[in-house]
């Protein structure tokens, strides 16, 4: 994939920014001088996570995908739900 590699990450000097090391991923100002700025922050938040949700979709995808020789799909470890969690509640800004 061709996306910038690193821990990406809302500013936390500027709220509605999202960088990786000293990289501008995203920058979600609108403009509108506050009016939006829950939704700014959320967007900032949602971009953020968008390698760690990928990572998370994609162990998903191998564990959905993975049935042995008596087609018995196989359950989820805590690992990777725990993989899973942790993307979904940077996304969200938990």
């Amino acid at each position: 994939m061709a996306y910038t590699k690193g821990n990406w990450e809302v500013n936390k000097r500027a709220s509605r920014n999202v960088k990786c090391n000293d990289i501008t991923i995203a920058n979600c100002s609108s403009g509108q001088d506050g009016v939006r700025e829950d939704e700014e922050i959320a967007n900032a938040k949602l971009i953020s996570a968008a390698p760690d949700l990928l990572e998370a979709l994609q162990t998903l995808q191998t564990a959905i995908g993975y049935a042995d020789d008596n087609n018995t799909l196989h359950v989820l470890g805590k690992q990777d739900i725990d993989l899973i969690e942790d993307a979904i509640s940077k996304a969200v800004g938990v």
